[in-house]
């Protein structure tokens, strides 16, 4: 009986989840019209951000101080970028809204590599969808985050601008974790092809960022 309610269950959902894609619940918002209070709001309630500081919030006046010290950065006008610690922060100048965060390590090895996309996953749970193996998103819509089956399901269907993204976390490397973590492979001078082969690492390192985002967000602030 109990499995029987289990499956029973799955089913239902299942059914309601294609019911909801499909009877155009999903269909995208156009966050574009939205007044940039509102959309301001909404995006930080997502609460996505590097260590205290969020999408969407305005700094607070510690964080504020902070920008002050450091901002020998180029900048888009009406926008101010400093670094604090290896965080990047991206405000608007007049309100000290922030509207992008990144952090970056040019030279990046497997362990550090492993590392950054762990801490991801532990932060923001599994991506919503992966390019190459160098790349990695966090999709957020309205709802909070963009599932990996219902981004796949609707672009299985061919519908993937109904999928209104608010904003996005993503990853990126040059490299993928198969190339950082690859092995050279020589056979030792001297010894036949029957031989034992020696297997040595390859020393390999990444330009890896991490950058948090909205584009209409972004877009709204910078007047584009």
């Amino acid at each position: 009986m109990k499995d029987y309610m289990s499956l029973s269950g799955k089913i239902v959902i299942s059914t309601l989840f294609f019911v909801l894609i499909f009877s155009g619940i999903g269909q995208a918002t156009d966050f574009s019209s939205m007044p940039k209070e509102e959309l301001q709001k909404q995006i930080a309630a997502l609460e996505l951000g590097l260590d205290n500081y969020i999408v969407g919030e305005r700094l607070t006046d510690v964080q504020l101080e902070i920008s002050g010290k450091d901002t020998d950065y180029k900048a888009y006008p009406g926008t101010v970028k400093f670094k604090d610690r290896d965080i990047f922060v991206i405000i608007d100048k007049e309100t000290n809204v922030v509207i992008a965060l990144y952090l970056r390590n040019k030279k990046a090895d497997e362990k550090e590599y492993k590392a950054m996309v762990g801490g991801l996953m532990m932060q923001f749970g599994e991506p919503t969808a992966m390019a190459h193996g160098k790349s990695i998103y966090w999709n957020y819509g309205q709802d909070g985050l963009i599932s990996e089956e219902l981004y796949r399901t609707v672009k299985d269907q061919g519908k993937l601008d109904s999928l209104a993204v608010l904003a996005t976390v993503k990853f990126s490397s040059t490299q993928s974790f198969e190339e950082l973590s690859a092995e050279k492979r020589e056979k030792k001078e001297g010894e036949s092809s029957e031989s034992v082969i020696k297997e040595e690492k390859i020393s390999v390192v990444s330009d890896n960022y991490v950058m948090i985002q909205s584009d209409v967000l972004s877009k709204k602030y910078m007047g584009k």
